[in-house]
């Protein structure tokens, strides 16, 4: 018997038993303005027992990691992550899965019993590409974890490492924040610029399109600025949204982009895009996928 069928049978479960089910007429029942659907108030008791669950998750995952378990480490600490009420705690797990993201993910590695990585053997015909479209990723990914410099160059028989994907993000404007899931599984996270005058839309989003270098069309009107020019606004990259839902639905002119400006990052300054530092915007373009991955703007 290994180690994750012991720790299946001593650790609690994984799903979650957050206190959301009241009921209309009850106590902590309340109807938000303007039509808004209605949502629970959570009552002081069901806030301790949440705060009581994440305690042992978080308590529970760091176990795993002291024994070499990350598999069972995320799962633990991405639930505790999604139910944590602490802004201090989350700012805690954030960096612990991202370090264990970058082991579990973002590596050649493969660690047994992990349900969101395989192995593939790459078949005549294949291209990098073909192989990434059937797991919703990136080209640019798989060669960057597998460590293949020419992502024309592989060839039958060769086993890689595949994510199954897609990944998508969740921007929250009050901290100018992203985190990047896979999954219900939190992987990373980012520092963004947003909006002046809250105008980036809030609602869910869809990849459309992604450009590399660029050209800027000036939303306004003004001078066109071509790509690689050092006035370029948008830096390297171009992350096109369209919109789903909430405010979002139905608007085609916003997307997620680099910045000129890296000082704006934290801020409410743009005409409504989400701005990322360079670097960061360049690992995020490897992340998502055009038609699958989604970003949601959260209040």
């Amino acid at each position: 018997m290994d180690d994750l069928t012991l720790a299946s049978r001593s650790l609690p479960a994984l799903e979650s038993d957050r206190p959301e089910d009241e009921l209309p007429g009850s106590p902590n029942y309340n109807v938000t303005e303007k039509g808004q659907n209605p949502r629970p108030l959570m009552s002081p008791h069901a806030s301790t027992q949440v705060a009581d669950r994440v305690d042992s998750l978080i308590n529970t995952g760091r176990e795993a990691v002291q024994r070499g378990d990350l598999i069972a480490a995320r799962s633990y600490l991405s639930e505790a992550f999604a139910q944590t009420l602490d802004p201090a705690q989350a700012t805690l797990l954030r960096a612990e899965l991202t370090r264990i993201g970058n082991e579990t993910v973002f590596s050649p590695r493969i660690l047994p019993n992990d349900p969101i990585v395989e192995h593939y053997i790459i078949q005549p015909g294949d291209t990098l590409g073909k192989v990434a479209k059937a797991n919703m990723l990136s080209p640019d990914l798989l060669a960057n974890i597998n460590g293949i410099a020419n992502k024309n160059l592989i060839r039958a028989g060769q086993t890689i490492k595949v994510i199954k994907g897609p990944f998508r993000a969740v921007v929250h404007k009050p901290t100018y924040s992203m985190d990047v899931y896979l999954g219900s599984t939190f992987v990373k996270h980012f520092k963004v610029g947003l909006g002046a005058d809250g105008s980036t839309p809030t609602g869910e989003w869809r990849v459309a399109t992604k450009l590399t270098n660029p050209t800027y069309y000036p939303p306004r009107g003004g001078q066109i600025i071509s790509a690689d020019d050092p006035q370029n606004p948008l830096g390297e990259r171009w992350i096109g949204l369209e919109g789903v839902s909430g405010e979002a639905l139905g608007q085609h002119r916003y997307g997620i982009h680099g910045t000129i400006e890296p000082e704006t990052i934290g801020q409410n300054v743009s005409l409504g895009c989400i701005r990322m530092y360079n670097e960061d915007v360049e690992d995020l373009y490897t992340y998502l996928v055009e038609k699958h991955s989604t970003v949601e703007v959260r209040n």
